[in-house]
């Protein structure tokens, strides 16, 4: 029987979120047209367990193996601003901060085909689509990130994932999440798509024409979601979002903040569901 290295085994208490809530992860993708800032957003189908038929932008739950091992070499599969410094501005571990981010970029590419990665010299993947049979296969949970960025010789941009946000709460389910939301910009060549089974349709919005749709009832969304785009509603362009990344506060947002004056309009406004 192999012998375990104590270096490759991480402790429990390291992989879970806020009052041991799972960890997960979820990008704001983000884009400049003609007629203003846009971001991704998929609604939901209608057989998922949590939220249905809501809209929400792409992510999930942290899988195990988003996790390294404690004697791995970040820098082989990592480029960009260090893990150091993205774990500070997460106010996490450096362990939690890696899991994060590559579950981040995991999740956009499962959900949306938007693959965040550079290769050995550091140029931006152009063309993710030629990856598909990869992207099923991590949707299968039959390969992990990290072997697929090992088997294709690229890095996580981590400079394409910036922090923006932090929510805690309970699902409908009664599972509680940690969610650490990051804002992301797509990469030149690239285009995201809604080819995956949880999302009956996605595209590019404006924050306010779906902050409407909501007042309207027509969109469903969670208060994080609406949370989110509202501060979106604010900025007008890519620029001015990266702008304000650095006015982030990564502190979580715990609950329902129903006395929180930011968030009043959500929990005293009850639209009338036209969907």
């Amino acid at each position: 029987m192999s012998k375990i290295n104590p270096l490759d085994v991480i402790d429990t208490t390291d992989t879970t979120g806020f009052n041991g809530g799972r960890l997960s992860a979820s990008v704001l993708l983000i884009r400049d047209e003609p007629d203003g800032l846009k971001v991704w957003v998929q609604e939901r189908v209608a057989t998922m367990r949590n939220y249905p038929g809501h809209a929400v932008f792409p992510g999930g739950g942290v899988d195990p193996r988003d996790f390294p091992p404690r004697s791995w070499d970040s820098g082989k599969l990592w480029a960009g601003a260090s893990l150091v410094s993205k774990a500070r501005r997460l106010g996490v571990t450096k362990y939690k901060a890696h899991a994060l981010v590559f579950a981040a970029a995991r999740e956009l590419f499962e959900e949306a085909g938007t693959l965040l990665v550079v290769d050995e010299k550091g140029r931006v993947e152009s063309n993710a689509a030629r990856f598909h049979a990869e992207r099923l296969q991590l949707e299968g949970h039959e390969l992990s990130f990290s072997d697929f960025l090992s088997q294709e010789s690229l890095r996580m941009d981590s400079d394409r994932l910036l922090p923006w946000g932090r929510w805690v709460g309970r699902s409908p389910a009664g599972h509680w999440f940690d969610t650490f939301f990051f804002v992301a910009t797509l990469p030149p060549g690239q285009e995201p798509d809604g080819n995956t089974g949880e999302a009956a349709d996605a595209g590019w919005f404006s924050p306010q024409l779906l902050i409407d749709g909501w007042r309207a009832g027509l969109v469903r969304l969670v208060a994080p979601t609406w949370a989110n785009l509202q501060r979106l509603c604010r900025l007008s362009t890519v620029q001015e979002v990266l702008d304000d990344v650095d006015y982030s506060d990564m502190r979580p947002v715990v609950g329902d903040p129903v006395d929180d004056p930011r968030y009043r309009e959500f929990f005293t406004t009850r639209p009338v569901d036209r969907i």
